[in-house]
């Protein structure tokens, strides 16, 4: 980072087997891009081969007094590389003496939502004090309602919010966990508050609508009962040929397209996936409700739409970022996007062409999500299929 700026970032990445060497790694780099400033706060990412245990009290105790938030995750991009794999670390360490760092955390967040991010905003405290920038990580597979806990921040003070969801590796739906100061959750979620970094953010989805519109005829919450007055697994699944298995493969290629709000400027659709096919009640849940009457498209995500839109989105924050002074880039790309299916070489091409037009030598820390948060047209949204990016900024 250049000498001028009040606030400065490193990023490290270790693919090293043992928990004690892959810290040293990623923490030896970063500290190395901070010149001897002591960090107020770390980012890490861990692919889930590493003991979740062990590695957040490894981080902890050599960041003694340091907040460690973050998660698992089904890869990461740092340092230059993207990484989709079960034994990777990634860590951003965040300096400035200017900079106010709390934590707040819920250590199961199924249930009411919107009480839950209350409780989050309540911890975070007074959200009126100068410039800063919130972020939130939380666990996609309880079935919590990701809006509701949207809602509920917004309540308290916090309507601009950026994160994901923590992940694991592509494939069957085993479980997460979620890095907070001095605990390691499972069901859980942790929001952090950067006071004195403002953010210039960005975003774009990768999903095509197929010309199929359906009405949402019966839901409640994040669950949809029926579509056009039959079982919702049963029209789902006819229409678009799959079968009701809890797999990735079923529940990433589809996606719900909702019409942003009037007035609302954005690419296309929100798009929500079906993150579970309920056999037994013939419903599909969602990570965050469509209302009942609501016309939605059917959307599909495919390679152009995916990889033109990154480029595009970085075309446009190069713009907005002119006359900024960047410190740290936060990546919440969608797990359902890069190797799984760009596949490695192509999703290197997409961050690295990113990379290319964007202003240079910001670190840059990314993860590949289980599902998105970014803010459309003024109101924090939950997204599938989409790729936030999120410039932490001097103010």
């Amino acid at each position: 980072m250049s000498s001028n700026f009040r606030s400065c970032a490193g990023v490290g990445i270790s693919k090293r087997a043992g928990v004690d060497r892959a810290v040293d790694e990623a923490l030896s780099q970063a500290r190395a891009a901070l010149h001897g400033a002591p960090p107020v706060l770390a980012i890490a990412y861990a692919g889930v081969a590493h003991d979740q245990e062990a590695l957040h009290r490894e981080l902890s105790a050599r960041l003694e007094g340091v907040p460690v938030v973050g998660g698992s995750t089904q890869g990461v991009y740092a340092g230059g590389a993207c990484v989709e794999a079960e034994r990777v670390l990634a860590v951003a360490l965040l300096a400035g003496s200017a900079l106010k760092v709390r934590v707040a955390m819920v250590r199961d967040i199924r249930g009411d939502g919107r009480e839950h991010g209350r409780n989050l905003a309540a911890q975070l405290g007074d959200s009126a004090a100068g410039p800063g920038t919130t972020l939130l990580y939380y666990d996609p597979l309880g079935g919590a309602d990701a809006e509701a806990l949207l809602r509920g921040l917004a309540d308290g003070g916090f309507p601009e919010v950026y994160g994901g969801a923590t992940g694991q590796p592509w494939g069957k739906m085993v479980g997460t966990w979620q890095f907070a100061p001095g605990a390691l959750l499972t069901s859980g979620a942790v929001a952090v508050r950067i006071q004195g970094l403002k953010p210039i953010a960005d975003l774009t989805h990768g999903a095509e609508t197929t010309g199929l519109e359906v009405t949402v005829t019966r839901a409640a919450g994040n669950i949809i009962y029926e579509l056009d007055g039959g079982p919702a697994l049963d029209v789902w699944c006819q229409q678009l040929g799959v079968t009701p298995d809890r797999t990735v493969e079923n529940t990433s290629n589809w996606a719900l397209g909702v019409r942003p709000r009037e007035g609302t400027h954005y690419e296309g659709f929100i798009t929500r996936a079906p993150f579970k096919l309920d056999v037994e009640n013939r419903s599909i849940v969602l990570q965050a409700p469509v209302p009942e009457g609501a016309r939605v498209q059917v959307c599909i995500r495919t390679q152009p739409a995916v990889y033109n839109g990154a480029i595009r989105m970085a075309e446009r924050l190069k713009l907005a970022l002119a006359e900024a002074q960047p410190v740290l880039a936060l990546g919440f790309e969608c797990g359902a996007r890069p190797g799984p299916f760009l596949g490695a070489e192509l999703a290197q091409h997409e961050v690295h062409g990113m990379v290319e037009r964007l202003p240079q030598g910001i670190p840059w820390i990314g993860t590949y999500a289980w599902g998105e948060i970014a803010p459309v047209g003024g109101r924090t949204e939950f997204h599938n299929f989409t790729f936030p990016l999120c410039y932490l900024c001097e103010p």
